[in-house]
This record gives structure tokens, sequence and C-alpha cells, in this order.
């Protein structure tokens, strides 16, 4: 499976403007062409992957909308924190996969809606990303946040980066960082391409040296 990671990251390395406020207010400064390359990006991919808690804060459709092209599935890895019922991906019958820890396994209910235990106490990523291998899917797209990104690389699982430069600073120290976790191993990337889409700056990153087994559908 080939994963990249995408993320909105202001000047000063955030991920919002501030302490609990929404991601999607960066995505006012897109203009229409980097809305539409993002979701041809969403397009090509089999899967899409967010936290519980961007589902929670953002409530995001996670579907394809300024561009022609299929919707990828939607993976959302859950802990002990329930998701509010009425979330979109829950109600609004596109086909929607909830990874859930042994220990915390809740009830969720929705047409599309499948859920499936991952791991004892927390969701196992590793395995999750076998499941989904399993499945067919190829491709896996990670939207974030902070936290489930640094899950992804503390345990060596991505191949790409794309970040999308935001010419502003928050200013907010307490907003959440593009990683958010322990310390982790350092590694090195190259810059595969840097352009410019609709006024942004899109960097894209590739890993320089493999360190994992990978992991084939």
């Amino acid at each position: 499976m080939h994963i990249t990671t995408f993320s909105e990251v202001t000047i000063d390395g955030k991920l919002s403007l501030g302490s609990g406020r929404s991601s999607k207010e960066l995505f006012s400064f897109y203009g229409p062409d980097l809305a539409r390359w993002f979701h041809a990006q969403r397009a090509a991919h089999d899967a899409i992957m967010v936290g519980a808690g961007t589902v929670r804060a953002d409530d995001p459709e996670l579907t394809v909308r300024h561009v022609a092209g299929r919707n990828p599935l939607r993976v959302v890895p859950l802990g002990r924190e329930a998701l509010d019922p009425h979330s979109t991906i829950l109600t609004d019958g596109l086909p929607t996969l909830l990874a859930l820890p042994a220990e915390h396994a809740g009830v969720y209910q929705g047409a599309s809606v499948e859920t499936i235990i991952c791991g004892v106490a927390q969701v196992d990523l590793g395995a999750l990303v076998q499941w989904l291998a399993d499945l067919g899917i190829s491709t896996l797209m990670v939207e974030g946040g902070s936290r489930l990104l640094h899950s992804f690389f503390a345990q060596d699982l991505v191949d790409r980066i794309v970040i999308k430069h935001i010419p502003i600073l928050s200013g907010d120290p307490s907003a959440p960082n593009y990683l958010d976790g322990t310390v982790m191993a350092l590694s090195a990337w190259d810059v595969e391409s840097w352009e410019r889409i609709g006024g942004i700056g899109v960097a894209t990153y590739s890993r320089r040296a493999r360190q994992r087994h990978e992991v084939t559908a």
C-alpha cells in the first residue's frame, strides 16, 4: 500500500489558526485552483483517513466535490471518545469505515457505516493498514490531525508527504503543531516537487531510505 499524508500548514507550523479552532478556516486561503487540485488528489486515492478529533472539530465530508471523480472510502480510527452521531460521515449515506479498539468498541449506526475491531486498548495502525490492503486498498490519503500524523510517522508507515504552505502566521502557540506526540527517530526525505497552485506553495516529499517492510494488497 502507498500512503501519502496531506496537510495545510501555516508559516509557524500550525494546522489551524488557534487552539480549538477548525482547520477548515485554512481552506479559505485555497482559491479555486488549489481546491480543484486537492479534490483531484482525493479522487485519485482509494481511501482517505482522518483522526476522530478532526471529525469532532471539523465535521468534514471527506468527499470529492470540486472535480469529477470517485469518492474514496473514508476511514476513521477511534479511541475512547465517541463521535457525534449526527456527524456527516455517519449520516450522508456514503461509505465510511470506523476502526475501534476492543476495549472501547461502541455502536455506530448509519447507512454504509462499517466498524471493525483493530487493536486492544487503542487502534493498531499497522494492523489497520494491513486490513485495508487485504481489502484491496492500494492508495491511502491521510489528512490528519497532528496525533494521527505523528503516529503514522512514528510507525514508519508513510511513503510521501504533501504540505500546502499557507502564507499566514497563526501566532497562537497553543494551536496544534504539524506533529504531536512522543519523540521519534530522525528520518530523511527528498524534495520530490515544489509548485505554486493558486498562490499557495505545495511541496511533495518522498522517503529517502526505506526502513520498513512494504504492505502489499
